[in-house]
């Protein structure tokens, strides 16, 4: 997608990981993708057919919150009105311009009881921190 970022065409290419659709729970068929090992989740999967619409209509005018992950630096969490947490990263492959690669890391309902764990802090305009990651700045 082409987003009007600080007055410049930004080209968003979108990427959706395994965890979109599977969890750990072992409920379903098991599953492998590189390292990792999870289970096929209904649920999961059925939520993130609904992805592309909420990137659609609502991710550019959105609000997300920056949290560090340990595992591979910084990541963003943005929380949809409908309560469902989208976990995803940004980076700027090398040699590009105004070209941004968005990975959805994972995406979920969030139950009552695991709304303490989500990630707290400053929530910014989702157009700002494309145009952070566009310079290759970091929130």
């Amino acid at each position: 997608m082409t987003f009007d970022v600080a007055g410049q065409a930004l080209t968003v290419k979108f990427e959706f990981g395994f965890h979109c659709f599977t969890d750990d729970k072992g409920n379903g068929e098991l599953l492998r993708h590189k390292h990792e090992r999870r289970y096929f989740c209904a649920s999961r999967y059925n939520c993130s057919t609904q992805l592309r619409d909420y990137i659609e209509r609502r991710f550019y005018a959105g609000m997300v919150v920056p949290h560090g992950s340990k595992n591979s630096g910084q990541r963003y969490f943005c929380l949809d009105l409908h309560e469902y947490a989208i976990f995803f990263s940004i980076s700027k492959p090398a040699g590009t311009t105004n070209y941004l690669r968005l990975h959805v890391v994972s995406a979920y309902e969030i139950e009552n009881w695991g709304r303490h764990s989500m990630p707290k802090g400053k929530a910014f305009n989702t157009r700002y921190v494309l145009q952070m990651r566009n310079e290759e700045k970091y929130i």
